[in-house]
């Protein structure tokens, strides 16, 4: 099979393989760079780009509106009834919305930018504006490669967002790693600006050819009303899912240092190596999860997420007892003697990672099955949760605390989702 026959493939075990693989190496070249950056940047500047970097990734969430998960599922729908009028029809309408809300947010930071923004240190706010050049770039890839992902070509998908972006971007720093040029922050934000830009090409491309050069001639259809009342609770729910997850950077920015902030990134993309298999094998069954439930298939519903879920926790065991064992050897031959301290934040992050790794495609389950209303008061309620612990477990103990509050919510959250799951879908999406 040559290369890009087997990146366009549509076998199941062929995207799970695929879709692993992109997120192993996207992984390796993600903590890379961060590795790079901590290096070249130090821990104050380092932990300008962590800030930017996350407030781009949270701007990106009310632009986007939920959109990527409604296009999973609804491409998936209308390629079974062969209704490609509506395909169209939801691509141009979902594209037109990204477009038209990134302009109105990044007017209105524009607007923040003039009453209050003077007072943040300048080389922040730099950083804060290149950063701000990834938002529409997030938003509109992440409605292609859903697109993609709905025609079941998980790899296609995942590949310019994921490797591509991460191995471009790691490619950047290594340049100036290696020939010891000075860099700062918003030079480095400026490099992922064209790592983003190329990767969205690239992307672009593969759906044109698997999909869009199908249905040029076709007329589109548009079920405007149905496609925004159910992008609703996609929409809350990715908000306060990505709230939940970068609430605790502001909170150690505000009540902390921007050293803390550094600190907690690093052991943030520490800990995503446990899980980068949920992250990789739950792009790959999004598709087949839903196509399951819409035909009723319960038996291979639960089937696809039992052998998913093993395979999961199979691979974050070793990761967990690596960092467990060897980690504090290993920030600091990696990072530098300033990032040791980062040791124990991480290894409590990765034991929540592997209590996640354990619950396995909980959350895509109940969101490819139309749960996402539950799924969303739950992440609502944890991320309330966050904002009460954070603050005063950030100001007794620093990055430790920011770890603890992390890790005990995601354990909570997954043992909420997992027993309604249970209840009600009869679906056991745990290891076990």
């Amino acid at each position: 099979m040559k290369i890009f026959e087997l990146f366009s493939s549509k076998q199941i075990k062929v995207a799970a393989i695929g879709g692993l693989s992109i997120k192993f190496f996207s992984a390796i070249f993600a903590f890379l760079s961060s590795v790079l950056l901590a290096r070249i940047l130090g821990t104050e500047h380092f932990g300008f780009y962590v800030l930017a970097f996350t407030t781009a990734v949270l701007m990106s969430v009310p632009v986007s509106l939920g959109f990527p998960l409604l296009i999973t599922r609804y491409i998936s729908k209308y390629e079974m009834s062969g209704n490609k009028g509506a395909m169209k029809g939801l691509l141009i309408r979902t594209n037109q919305t990204v477009l038209l809300t990134s302009v109105l947010i990044l007017s209105l930071t524009y607007l923040s930018y003039l009453f209050w923004w003077r007072k943040i240190d300048p080389i922040l706010v730099e950083t804060l504006w290149y950063g701000f050049l990834l938002v529409p770039l997030i938003a509109l890839g992440s409605l292609r490669a859903a697109a993609l992902r709905g025609l079941r070509y998980i790899v296609l998908g995942q590949l310019p967002d994921t490797l591509l972006r991460n191995f471009l971007l790691c490619t950047g720093l290594g340049y100036y790693f290696l020939t010891e040029t000075p860099l700062l922050p918003k030079e480095a934000m400026l490099i992922h600006v064209f790592a983003a830009a190329i990767t969205y090409v690239i992307g672009y491309f593969f759906l044109y050819k698997k999909l869009l050069i199908s249905i040029k001639s076709v007329n589109p259809i548009f079920h405007d009303k149905e496609w925004f009342k159910q992008s609703i609770p996609f929409s809350i729910n990715s908000g306060v899912q990505v709230v939940k997850s970068k609430l605790v950077t502001y909170v150690l920015a505000v009540f902390g240092s921007i050293e803390a902030v550094a600190i907690f990134d690093v052991a943030i993309r520490g800990s995503t190596l446990v899980a980068f298999t949920l992250d990789g094998l739950n792009t790959a069954i999004a598709p087949y999860i839903s196509n399951a439930f819409e035909k009723k298939q319960m038996e291979n519903l639960q089937r696809i997420v039992t052998k998913s879920s093993r395979i999961i926790f199979l691979f974050a065991v070793p990761v967990v007892l690596i960092f467990v064992l060897g980690g504090e050897l290993l920030l600091e031959f990696l990072y530098g003697t300033a990032y040791k301290i980062a040791y124990v934040p991480l290894v409590i992050v990765c034991l929540g990672q592997l209590i996640n790794a354990a619950a396995g495609s909980v959350g895509l389950v109940m969101n490819m099955t139309g749960r996402q209303a539950y799924y969303t008061k739950v992440t609502f309620f944890v991320t309330l949760l966050s904002i009460i612990l954070s603050i005063p477990f950030v100001i007794y103990y620093d990055v430790i605390g920011a770890a603890i509050v992390y890790s005990l919510l995601l354990i909570l959250q997954n043992i909420i989702l997992v027993k309604y799951v249970k209840t009600k879908l009869k679906v056991n999406t745990t290891v076990l």
